[in-house]
């Protein structure tokens, strides 16, 4: 009886396992898509991979076992881009979604040129869904939470250093000294509302100057000067012109951060005049 339950049991323990795996993997990927904004594409992916492998296969659990990998490779791959490359890029990702399709289908024709076909275990397939059910939805709700938390504070931070570098010039709101690394997260995360119209930064003219600096050493020895050239740097800063359309430009404005269409910070500012915020 015993060398009967052993491979039963195991069996069910991996797909608890697998099951498990996959809710990490989708959570902690809700976690990075929520932080990051404007990701539609990454959502697309991960819905388009596990849908086309659950059409694609009739068979349960199966389909059931094939839609979560798909739907945890995907997840990995967006976590791993986040950890490693400091955001996601939307075409990588589809790609990777195309790969999760391909590979089990792929792994059945050639499987089928043998004379066999790729089974899925009824017990693995009960505990895949069991383990999953369970632990995804608490997951994701952590991870949303937390991100939730850590993109209030690096919005904050990113508005606030916006706040400190704007001003009105010549009919147009500009925003000067600012580190070009950060021009993704302007663009996809900063608008600027005043009383008539919001208007989102990704609809603003970016210009990249680059400012020279150069360090000399003056001597003096027995009433004669040199100057010596040390060192000569190069340091690249990012402007940004809001032009209005015609709309005369108020005294003060609110600064605007958003994840797609919710919005998770406001800052009201004073132009020419020293911010006076609020979150």
């Amino acid at each position: 009886m015993s060398t009967i339950r052993t491979p039963r049991f195991g069996t069910l323990t991996a797909g608890l396992v697998f099951g498990a795996l996959a809710a990490v993997s989708l959570a902690l990927a809700g976690g990075v898509i929520y932080r990051e904004g404007d990701n539609i594409g990454s959502v697309v992916a991960l819905i388009g991979a596990s849908s086309a492998l659950a059409i694609i296969y009739d068979e349960s659990p199966k389909r059931w076992v094939l839609a979560l990998y798909a739907a945890s490779l995907v997840s990995a791959f967006i976590v791993l881009s986040d950890r490693f490359r400091g955001g996601i890029d939307g075409t990588m990702v589809l790609a990777a979604a195309v790969v999760a399709v391909a590979l089990p289908i792929g792994f059945d024709l050639v499987l089928s040129d043998l004379g066999r076909h790729l089974n899925v275990n009824s017990r693995l397939g009960l505990g895949t869904v069991v383990s999953f059910a369970t632990l995804v939805l608490p997951l994701t709700a952590l991870m949303l939470a937390q991100a939730h938390q850590r993109a209030l504070s690096e919005d904050e931070d990113l508005l606030q250093e916006v706040a400190q570098k704007l001003r009105r010039e010549s009919g147009s709101i500009v925003v000067s000294e600012l580190d070009p690394r950060k021009r993704a997260m302007i663009e996809n995360r900063v608008a600027i509302r005043t009383k008539d119209q919001t208007y989102r930064l990704s609809d603003a003219e970016f210009q990249n100057e680059v400012r020279e600096y150069t360090v000399r050493q003056n001597t003096e020895r027995r009433g004669v000067r040199q100057s010596d050239l040390l060192t000569r740097e190069a340091e690249e800063r990012m402007r940004i012109i809001l032009k209005l359309q015609g709309t005369e430009i108020p005294d003060d404005i609110v600064l605007v951060s958003h994840r797609g269409p919710m919005t998770l910070v406001e800052k009201k500012v004073a132009l020419n005049k020293e911010p006076d915020g609020t979150s």
